[in-house]
């Protein structure tokens, strides 16, 4: 026993009675994996760490920063160090950081004590960690640290093989530098470990987890923790439904090699993460996978399963087309409408193979195009896994460019402005950016202003340019003279474009300038008669207003019989 696990052990100690009384014999202990959303059942402590390595830990209740509950969230909180996920990706809801980023001597530690079933002899428990260290290059007693220890209560002694620490260091196995800090930190991504407790029936198991800054003050180190919520075997699907004629065993994710055997060993029958059975076997066949951690991660360890039958129908349900989406908004595999008309009450999780080996720790952020499988699990065990294909699109290659200004009458046709392919896109034209009025005529503009072409892939990722249109105003030259003889030549004064500017107005006045005649519009050229009397032989002026915005047109009209 080293010197931090004496200073630990008598309010270590003094707690295994309390929790005895507490845990059940069920399969796995009351909130081990934090589910209830809470620290209940868990010994908390907080503390420091002395100039000489010396840890002082006193039993606390969850200290705000130093015990933190973390809930899946979407999306995805992401380590600001490592960029890994905060949340364990074994699927549950909830896992915590022990420690934070601040430098004050500070340690903290969580425990957990429970009994193992008198009659299990094959009793198994998975945690898993990610670790944080600042590294400081300090002597290895003064550097962050963060320790796992599995402590055989019945038997006053730790479990070898399970038990460890990490010191701050650079060439620790599995660590990787960070690229998101400058300040030489250190991460280890979430890592699975085993626990082999077979052949500990009776016993009393308590797991300790310790972080620790540096001695000095001025370094941080903080792990995240989580424990599987499944000890008596970690292996699902060895449950048949109903009219199911295959099964799939799975054995826990996370681990460096896998090897499946049938009861009395005599047999290697798969080395993979699953273990496809086709035909289902007798129930109460009995299969065994050994599992092998990485290195420096826990014990080798042997898990057993037995073929159960139930009577229940299990049938997932999935889209048989392939579902669209865009890279600006990530695809949510968790969608109700994704399993509609599944069986109720289907423990559902999420992978991108077949094999179930590559968890999805984020499956309402899917932004890469590709199929996609889902696990689904009902309350008596049953199993069953399906595919579906989600593609991702990206922003579509949409370019538009301002077309040549035109002079009225002539209108611009926006179609033009697009350049290149607009194959698999929807083509829409709007009056403003947030596309909530359209245009009605995008073929014929002839007003000038900002106007916005959205693109849309099927998958719904949108483009959005802008194309500014000119056009110039119509040249009004209006006729310096009209005959109103009743000929048929010239017996009206019509002036060309001005239907142009249905709000124009033309006032007409004679030499002694009086108004003659005002109109708003100009909606039948002037037949040289004023209150149906016609006008003398003469000289006249008019001004024109074409629009409230434009200058006026002024000038002269001679009538002529």
């Amino acid at each position: 026993m080293n010197r931090m696990q004496r200073k630990f052990m008598p309010w270590l100690l003094s707690s295994v009675c309390l929790f005895q009384a507490m845990i059940s014999i069920a399969q796995c202990p009351v909130n081990i994996g934090f589910e209830a959303g809470n620290f209940n059942y868990w010994q908390c402590g907080i503390g420091n760490i002395s100039r000489t390595g010396e840890i002082t830990v006193i039993p606390s209740t969850p200290s705000p920063g130093r015990h933190t509950l973390n809930d899946v969230s979407t999306p995805q909180v992401m380590d600001p160090y490592g960029d890994f996920p905060i949340n364990c990706p074994n699927g549950s809801g909830y896992s915590i950081r022990l420690g934070n980023k601040e430098t004050k001597n500070q340690a903290e530690q969580v425990s957990y004590t429970f009994n193992i079933p008198d009659n299990d002899n094959n009793y198994s428990i998975i945690y898993n960690y990610a670790v944080v260290f600042q590294n400081p290059n300090h002597e290895e007693f003064e550097q962050p640290k963060f320790t796992a220890n599995v402590f055989d209560v019945s038997n006053d002694k730790y479990i070898g093989c399970s038990s460890f620490s990490y010191t701050a260091s650079a060439n620790l196995p599995g660590f990787k530098l960070s690229i998101l800090s400058d300040s030489n930190v250190y991460y280890k991504p979430w890592t699975p470990v085993t626990i082999k407790l077979s052949g500990y029936a009776g016993r009393t198991i308590r797991l300790e987890f310790t972080t620790n800054d540096c001695t000095r003050g001025g370094h941080f180190g903080y792990a995240y923790l989580d424990v599987n919520e499944n000890c008596s075997s970690p292996i699902s699907g060895n449950t048949a439904c109903g009219s199911s004629s295959s099964q799939l065993l799975t054995a826990p994710f996370g681990f460096s090699g896998y090897r499946w055997f049938n009861a009395d060993f005599s047999k290697i029958v798969g080395k993979e993460i699953t273990l496809p059975l086709f035909p289902i076997p007798q129930q109460g066949t009995v299969f065994a996978v050994e599992i092998t951690p990485y290195p420096d991660q826990g014990c080798i360890d042997t898990v057993y399963t037995t073929i159960a039958y139930s009577s229940e129908e299990l049938e997932l349900k999935l889209p048989n087309t392939v579902i669209k989406s865009c890279v600006s908004t990530p695809f949510d595999l968790t969608s109700k409408f994704i399993t509609t008309g599944s069986t109720p009450g289907l423990r559902l999780s999420y992978f991108t193979d077949p094999g179930l080996n590559y968890y999805i720790p984020a499956p309402k952020q899917i932004i890469k195009s590709g199929t996609y499988y889902i696990k689904a699990e009902n309350k008596e065990g049953c199993t069953t896994m399906k595919p579906i294909t989600i593609q991702v699109d990206g922003l579509p290659d949409f370019t538009v460019t301002d077309p040549a200004p035109v002079t009225r009458p002539a209108t611009i046709n926006l179609l033009e402005a697009i350049k290149g392919s607009t194959g698999g896109l929807v083509i829409s034209y709007w009056e403003d950016r947030l596309t909530t009025r359209p245009l009605s005529n995008p073929h014929s503009i002839n007003l000038n202003g900002t106007y916005y072409i959205k693109a849309t892939t099927i998958g719904g990722c949108a483009v959005i340019n802008a194309v500014t249109v000119v056009i110039n105003e119509a040249i009004i030259s209006p006729p310096n003279a009209f005959s109103p003889n009743k000929d048929g030549i010239h017996d009206e004064w019509e002036i060309p474009l001005l239907s142009l500017y249905p709000e124009c107005t033309v006032a007409i006045y004679n030499r002694l300038g009086q108004l003659l005649i005002k109109t708003v519009g100009y909606p039948k050229p002037w037949d040289g008669k004023i209150n149906g009397i016609d006008q003398p032989v003469a000289t006249y002026y008019y001004v024109i207003k074409p629009g409230p915005n434009l200058p006026p047109i002024g000038g002269t009209v001679t009538i002529i019989r």
